[in-house]
């Protein structure tokens, strides 16, 4: 059974849970990830995980966090500023990144990568299919949060 702290910092996991199906359909169609319901995840996560440290999680895990989803906000930024990547998408990349971070930094990264090698997978499988050209934008927060859901019960609930 996982400890009260781990539960609590689950939290942030289960917003971002219930909101992947709208921002998924939001994606898909317009090619945007809504602020109105991206940015409720940081104090969502913030307040969750600094309470778990008050009932026994290390806050070096919280520190952790923040520094990863700060580095992914800002490696982020500067991809977006070479049009390779949306705000949106580096808002969300960021959110996720704090909640997943809690758990564990390298699986942040690694749900990260994943979302990239799966939406590269998808562009060259619409390529070679004629139905996407180089230098069209993709809807990446769907792979985001595909990648976040899978990775997520395998570092939160093994270390």
């Amino acid at each position: 059974m996982p400890s009260l702290s781990t539960l609590i910092a689950l939290i942030p996991a289960l917003y971002l849970a219930f909101a992947a199906i709208p921002l998924t359909v939001i994606d898909l169609r317009e090619h945007r990830l809504p602020n109105r319901i991206v940015l409720p995840a940081f104090p969502i996560a913030l307040l969750a995980q600094s309470i778990a440290v008050l009932v026994g999680a290390d806050w070096v895990q919280l520190l952790l966090a923040i520094v990863l989803a700060l580095g992914i906000f800002i490696a982020g930024l500067l991809a977006n500023y070479f049009d390779w990547l949306g705000m949106g998408d580096v808002k969300l990349a960021s959110a996720l990144a704090l909640t997943l971070g809690f758990f564990s930094p390298v699986g942040s990264l690694v749900a990260l990568g994943l979302a990239f090698v799966l939406a590269f997978g998808v562009v060259i499988f619409q390529l070679m299919r004629g139905r996407a050209t180089l230098g069209q934008s993709i809807p990446l927060g769907p792979y985001l949060l595909l990648s976040f859901i899978c990775c997520l019960p395998v570092w939160a609930f093994t270390n």
